[in-house]
């Protein structure tokens, strides 16, 4: 049986109520336009003066490895590796080759630059030696994340396009994002009304202003929970545990600084204006500070003042 391997784009969810080309492709699925390839070229450490080949056994993520024995392995097994592909296509694999310049500069005319990534599966058979070594490069390359579990535990670089398919992983990672998002589909039930609407407006750029009805709200809720990523469904959770003190605080820092009541100045310094002295260091300051019950005086002065802007509208 052939090995093969796949490098898939990322899933990214745009909400159901944004309404931009990304949102619209990443709701069918897509990340770009079909059709459409995004061109890699083998990644050059300008620092080693090196391409990252995933042949090189001094790269420095095997030289990090702590263990003597585990990395004198892993340079072994690099190494019988390369030395095989080398033989098997007649390439020079060193990670200074001018195979890999090649790839990013040809000399041919006409001859394409890099390798095109097409958005859905990128199939490659590793018994196939100039797939093997195509997919060891890509593989190491910044903008593709070595697994979705990675992706999802923010391991990788936020720019990353694409991801390498790890079936097992995949499963019990779909399996552990079903699960949170049952748990926040029963807390969502649960949440009246008015807890709703501040939740959404905690989380931001869901599109629920102060106008947006309740069934709204529950619906955009809804839709966030069912696709956005794990970490999304986790934030919401998260919401809906704090107490109603902590609620009520992050609510409130966070329609201040959306209706400019508060705003932010220099080193995230908050103040009516920028001569009026300060409310909070931070907006993390103020969340803690509107949540604080010694200090409710000042929770109740922004109530109002909220109150009043929210009336005027």
């Amino acid at each position: 049986m052939a090995r093969i391997v796949k490098i898939k784009p990322i899933p990214r969810s745009g909400g159901a109520h944004q309404f931009t080309l990304s949102s619209s492709l990443r709701k069918a699925g897509l990340s770009r336009v079909p059709s459409t390839k995004f061109t890699i070229t083998p990644y050059y450490d300008l620092n080693f003066k090196k391409y990252w080949t995933g042949l090189d056994e001094e790269a420095s993520e095997i030289m990090k490895i702590s263990d003597d024995k585990e990395r004198k392995n892993e340079q072994d097994r690099i190494q019988k590796l390369r030395d095989k592909l080398e033989k098997s296509t007649g390439l020079e694999l060193g990670a200074r080759s001018d195979y890999y310049r090649n790839i990013s500069n040809p000399k041919e005319p006409n001859t394409p630059t890099g390798y095109g990534l097409v958005d859905g599966e990128n199939v490659f058979n590793l018994d196939v030696p100039d797939q093997y070594i195509t997919f060891l490069w890509l593989s190491k390359h910044p903008q593709i994340c070595r697994s979705l579990k990675d992706w999802d535990q923010g391991n990788c670089d936020p720019r990353c396009v694409w991801y390498i398919e790890n079936v097992i992983e995949e499963t019990e990672l779909k399996v552990n994002k079903k699960k949170e998002q049952n748990k926040a589909a029963v807390a969502l039930e649960k949440l009246s009304g008015v807890k709703r609407k501040k939740i959404a407006i905690i989380i931001d750029n869901l599109g629920v202003t102060y106008k947006t009805s309740d069934d709204e709200v529950y619906a955009i809720l809804d839709d966030y929970i069912k696709d956005g990523d794990l970490k999304n469904v986790q934030k919401f959770l998260s919401l809906t545990q704090v107490s109603d003190e902590v609620l009520d605080g992050k609510y409130l820092a966070k329609a201040c600084i959306n209706e400019s009541i508060l705003v932010r100045f220099g080193a995230g310094i908050i103040r009516e204006c920028e001569t009026c002295p300060p409310v909070a260091n931070s907006f993390e300051e103020l969340e803690i500070a509107f949540a604080d019950p010694a200090k409710q005086e000042l929770y109740i002065v922004y109530a109002e003042k909220l109150k009043k802007y929210i009336n005027s509208i």
